[in-house]
Parts: structure tokens; C-alpha cells; sequence
């Protein structure tokens, strides 16, 4: 008897699911439309959903070295330079946050739950009360207009909340694992990388996910802190369409599918490590 209302229940949420889907992505996916359609047909009312004749020319557009849109911005460029900031500021996060993580799991020092709870904390200081003096100290240090500024300065404001994710998972695995492999003559570093850190692969796997992903669709601070076209990353250059009087969408619809064609990929095959490892650590403290 209780079998109906429950079923009832669940097709009720996936109903409100779906809505919610659609509303939240139907504008995503008329921007994507938008992207094989032409000016003309863009500027025609009413504006037609599906694209009348396709065309890839907004993104032969921005890989053209005649291309004349976007502050005359290199978009193989563009998505070198993303790549370069995302990945090895991941790179530097991975690595600093892997041992830091460790020996917040599994060494006893003073204020060690507090330091890991403020590390938390941080994270909730808002970016923008952040750009005044992120500005002033990276002039100071000669790091402006540097895709190395940007590289250490996402490493920095990534670091606290991989981290928190290493550690927690970090906490989940037992203790015994590596006492019987020092047993056996590994050294702490030993067992750390042949024992401990394999069985925490989902929690590196969403910590590299989850700062990856935010370096590579970061603006505020790179639009303030890079000039030069040679140094601007693909968020600055996705803005750069954004004109006084006018805005076109097909160029505006192919940059953003290339902005986030990374992050679906990512997400797409790294979906059942990323719920593992963020997961880590949620029920036992």
C-alpha cells in the first residue's frame, strides 16, 4: 500500500528536477544554438530557436588570424594561456595540498584541527573584498601582467580547500595500513605514496577537479591583474564581445562552448571520482 505514494513521491521530484533542469539550462543551450547561426538570422524577429542553415563560421571566426572581432584577441592563445594558469596551478595545488592534507590526517601538532578549520574559514572571504589588495601586493612583487602571478595566485586561494578535501579523506583510511607497512621496513614517506595516497586517488581526482575548474573560469582578478592581449586568459577574451551598443551573439555563443567544453569533458569523465571524493570524510569526522 505504501508502494503507490512512494512512487507518487519520487516521479513528483523528478518532475521538479526536470523543470529546474530546463530552466537552468535552456539558456546555456540557445547560446550554444546560437553559435551556428548568422548575424542576419540572429538580428531577424522573431529570433527562430533552431538554427536555419548552420554554419561553423563563428568559429572558424575566431581561429582566423584575419578575424576582426574581440579586441583582435589570439584565441589559440587565449586557450594556451587558460590552460597553462589552470593546470599547473593545479599541479602546484595537488602537490602542497597531498602533503599538507597528510600531515593534518595523520600527524598530532598543536592547533592542528584549528589551523584546518580556518583554512575552511578563508574560503569564505568573498573575491571581490579581495582585488584592492591582491593588486597592490602582486605590483609590489613585479607579478602583474604574469600568467606566473596568476599561476601562484590561484595556487594560493586553492590550496586551503584541497586541503580540507585530502585531509578528510586522508582521515577515512586506516591507520593500521601503514603501521604494517612500516612494519615491513617502508620509511613514512614510503608508505604515504605506495599505501595511503592510492587508496585517496577520488579525493585527489576532485580536489585537481575542483581547482581546475575554478582556475580556468576565474575573471575578476585576471581582468584586473592582466593588460597585455599576449598574457589574457579565455575569460577575458569572452567578455571582450561584450561592446557599448552591440553584441553578437554567434561569436559570443562558439567562445563560451569553447570555454566550457574542457569543464564538460572533465565532469563527463570524471563524474563518479569526483562524488566519491567529495564525499570523503562526510560522516565520520
Amino acid at each position: 500500500m505504501n508502494e503507490q505514494p512512494r512512487t507518487l513521491y519520487w516521479a513528483f521530484l523528478s518532475l521538479i528536477g526536470i523543470v529546474i533542469s530546463i530552466y537552468i539550462l535552456f539558456p546555456v543551450f540557445w547560446l550554444f544554438l546560437a553559435s551556428f547561426k548568422t548575424q542576419a538570422e540572429l538580428a531577424q524577429l522573431p529570433v527562430s530557436f533552431w538554427p536555419e542553415s548552420a554554419t561553423l563560421e563563428a568559429y572558424k571566426a575566431l581561429f582566423s588570424s584575419t578575424h576582426q572581432k574581440g579586441q583582435l584577441l589570439d584565441w589559440p592563445q587565449l586557450i594556451g594561456n587558460s590552460f597553462f594558469v589552470a593546470v599547473s596551478s593545479t599541479v602546484i595545488v595537488l602537490i602542497f595540498g597531498t602533503f599538507a592534507g597528510y600531515a593534518f590526517a595523520r600527524l598530532n601538532f598543536p592547533g592542528r584541527d584549528l589551523i584546518l578549520g580556518g583554512l575552511l574559514i578563508s574560503r569564505m572571504f568573498q573575491g571581490a573584498a579581495l582585488l584592492l589588495p591582491t593588486y597592490r601586493l602582486m605590483s609590489m612583487m613585479g607579478l602583474q601582467d604574469s600568467l606566473v602571478g596568476l599561476v601562484l595566485l590561484y595556487s594560493a586561494f586553492g590550496l586551503p580547500f584541497a586541503t580540507w578535501i585530502i585531509a578528510s579523506s586522508l582521515r577515512e583510511i586506516p591507520k593500521e595500513l601503514e603501521e604494517s607497512a612500516m612494519i615491513d621496513g617502508a620509511s613514512r614517506l614510503q608508505s604515504m605514496f605506495l599505501v595511503v595516497l592510492p587508496l585517496a586517488t577520488p579525493a585527489l581526482i576532485t580536489a585537481a577537479m575542483w581547482h581546475f575548474v575554478g582556475a580556468w573560469s576565474e575573471f575578476a582578478f585576471a581582468s584586473i591583474l592582466i593588460e597585455s592581449n599576449e598574457n589574457k586568459t579565455v575569460t577575458i577574451g569572452l567578455a571582450s564581445f561584450v561592446e557599448l551598443f552591440t553584441l553578437e551573439f554567434q561569436y559570443v555563443g562558439a567562445a563560451a562552448t569553447i570555454v566550457a567544453l574542457p569543464i564538460m569533458l572533465l565532469f563527463f569523465f570524471g563524474q563518479r571520482y569526483f562524488t566519491r571524493g567529495l564525499l570523503a570524510g562526510a560522516v565520520k569526522g
